[in-house]
Formats: C-alpha cells, sequence, structure tokens
C-alpha cells in the first residue's frame, strides 16, 4: 500500500511489554517481535513500525539468537497468510496499513502509523498486534520536534499547544491570546487582573496543588503572575531596562513575545514567609522546598531552575512555574532536565 504522507522513521521510544506464543506442528514456536524497540512519534507525522512473525524450534533458550530463527515453511505462513489486527489505546494513534510481507526467516507487516498533530510531548499509549494465534505489545511515546514548529523568524507556529516551547530563540505571535484563559481560583497578590488568569487545564491543575500544599503541610501560597500580553510584557521590559539596564533586564526578564506567561500556561508564585515576593529566598523556605519536590505531581515544572543558567538564558526563579501536563512534567523532573534539554535528548 503507497502511503501519501511522509512517512517518518524516528528513533521512537518502543518497549516490548509481553509475546504470546503459537506452538507449530513441527515443534517450533512462532514469536512476534517489534522493531525499532526505541521509536518515538512526532505529532503530525507517519512512522513506520515493523512486526515480525518469526519462528524458533521450542527448545531455544527464552532469549532468541539469531542463529535460533528457522526459516519457514509454507505450513507455518498459513496461519499470517491474513493481516494482523492491530489497536492502539490512544485516540490520538491512528493505524493507516498493516501490509505483509514475507521474508526469508519469517513474515513481516510494516506499520504505518499517524500520530495526531494535537498530541503532546510526554503523552503515550500502547499498540497491540495479534496475527496467527500469536499477540505482542509495545509502549508509544510521544516527542514532538521543535524545529518543525517554528518560522524563519523565530516565531513559534504551535503557540496554543501545551507543550509549545518559547524562549529568546522562540518567540509568540504578537496577536496571540489563549483561547480558554480563566481567572484563577485560588488566592492572588497583585490587583491587576490581566495576570490573574491562566489557561483551563493549568488553572484546575494550579488549584489541586495550592490544595495540596494546604492540607498535606498546612502551607500558603498564592498566584502572582500569570497570563501577560504583549503589551503588558512591552511595559514590564522597558520599566526594567530603564532600571537594570539593558544588559541584566535581558537576565530576569523577557523581551516581548518571549515571556512564557505568553502561553497562559506559567504562573509566578509566592508566600508570606518572603513578604509574597518574587525572589531566590522562596526556594529555600519550606513552601519553596515542597513547590520543587512535588510540583511535577500537577504537571508543572520548575522552568528556569538553579545551575542552568547557560541553558535556559535566564536567573534561577523558584517561583516560575510552567505547565506541561503530569506525563511531560514527571519525566523532566524525573531526569532532572530543563525544557529546552528534553528536546536534545
Amino acid at each position: 500500500m503507497k502511503i501519501i504522507s511522509k512517512t517518518l522513521r524516528l528513533s521512537a521510544f518502543f518497549i516490548l511489554f509481553s509475546t504470546l506464543f503459537s506452538s507449530c506442528a513441527d515443534g517450533r514456536t512462532a514469536m512476534l517481535v517489534f522493531n525499532p524497540q526505541e521509536t518515538e512519534l512526532e505529532p503530525g507525522l507517519t512512522s513506520e513500525i515493523t512486526l515480525t512473525a518469526i519462528f524458533v524450534d521450542t527448545d531455544s533458550e527464552p532469549k532468541i539468537l539469531s542463529t535460533d530463527i528457522q526459516k519457514p515453511g509454507k505450513a507455518h505462513l498459513k496461519q499470517f497468510t491474513d493481516p494482523p489486527v492491530i489497536t492502539v489505546s490512544n485516540p490520538g494513534l491512528k493505524i493507516l496499513s498493516a501490509e505483509p510481507v514475507v521474508s526469508g526467516t519469517g513474515i513481516k507487516a510494516g506499520i504505518i502509523i499517524l500520530a495526531s498533530k494535537e498530541l503532546i510531548s510526554g503523552s503515550s499509549g500502547t499498540i497491540t498486534a495479534n496475527w496467527g494465534n500469536c499477540s505482542a505489545e509495545t509502549a508509544l511515546k510521544i516527542k514532538k520536534n521543535p524545529l518543525s514548529c517554528i518560522d524563519s523568524d523565530g516565531v513559534v507556529t504551535d503557540p496554543a499547544a501545551y507543550d509549545v516551547l518559547v524562549n529568546k530563540q522562540r518567540r509568540m505571535p504578537a496577536d496571540y491570546v489563549p483561547p480558554d484563559l480563566v481567572r484563577v481560583e485560588v488566592p492572588t497578590i497583585l490587583s491587576f487582573d490581566e495576570v490573574n488568569h491562566l489557561r483551563q487545564a493549568a488553572s484546575d491543575a494550579l488549584n489541586e496543588m495550592f490544595a495540596a500544599a494546604r492540607t498535606e503541610k498546612g502551607y500558603e501560597l498564592l498566584a502572582r503572575s500569570g497570563y501577560r500580553s504583549y503589551k503588558t510584557q512591552v511595559m514590564l521590559y522597558d520599566l526594567n531596562v530603564r532600571e537594570y539596564g539593558e544588559e541584566q533586564a535581558a537576565r530576569i526578564s523577557a523581551q516581548p513575545g518571549t515571556s512564557e506567561h505568553m502561553t497562559g500556561l506559567a504562573m509566578d508564585i509566592s508566600s508570606p514567609e518572603v513578604n509574597y515576593q518574587l525572589t531566590k529566598a522562596f526556594g529555600e523556605t519550606e513552601q519553596g522546598l515542597w513547590v520543587a519536590a512535588n510540583a511535577h505531581r500537577f504537571g508543572f515544572i520548575i522552568r528556569y531552575p538553579e545551575g542552568k543558567e547557560d541553558i535556559t538564558g535566564y536567573d534561577y526563579e523558584p517561583w516560575h512555574l510552567r505547565w506541561l501536563g503530569p506525563e511531560l512534567a514527571e519525566e523532566i523532573y524525573t531526569r532532572n532536565l530543563t525544557f529546552e534539554e528534553y528536546f536534545l535528548n
């Protein structure tokens, strides 16, 4: 079957979970194997996985060596005449084709998968194959290529995506306004209403995190600054330039269009222990330490961590949280990465 869309062979993330073996009349065993075993699927593109039915002696060890694989006869191939039945657990993944082809030591099926462009990095799913009384299951993982989401002027083309990467080299469109901004339902500090808004998913997660801090530890957290329009960014950056100079202003604040706050997915938080200010001392308080250790549970990361200033381009900001969703935030936290490093590793 000819696939019209571009097929992208990536190093996707595939883990073989289980295989159901099928015995043949002559004592051989049929088994299914996915290849490659490490693959990542990119949103909006198709990828190909090979599912192979191989035949080995029944007495072979569980770890099959290439020398154990036997050339199949016609009787062995009869059970694999029809295409495999492929199912996926994530509705954002679609199987386009699975065509069987006989090879020297087995029979293969090239499985073409389309990952929806709506899927975000860190999301996952499983693919299950049932073929010739055998079955196998493997895990799939989604990871965006940031280079495919930016134009020649350095403006991101996926501003509404939850995993949009915004930094000094990747600007938001100047006229962008998040589609589902809501006023946060947690305690706030500033009276300027615009900054008391987040996108719905991030706002819900912030509610959960603040509630957990209160019920688990009795900590009081407050939201200080969330969404900032392009106009507000211009005003704030000009103020910082006048007060600190251009070089220092670039270290502590974002030039208009390069602020994560414009996504509606970032929130600066504080606590009474630091007089509700945005200060590095917040990271040393019990509240700040709890946030650093638990934010990922609710889909947030400390966007500008200590010791990674050369990578992020910003000074350490223990107060600046970015919502990415629980799966992606968990991976970044566990691997001790910045958002930039996640896409480079």
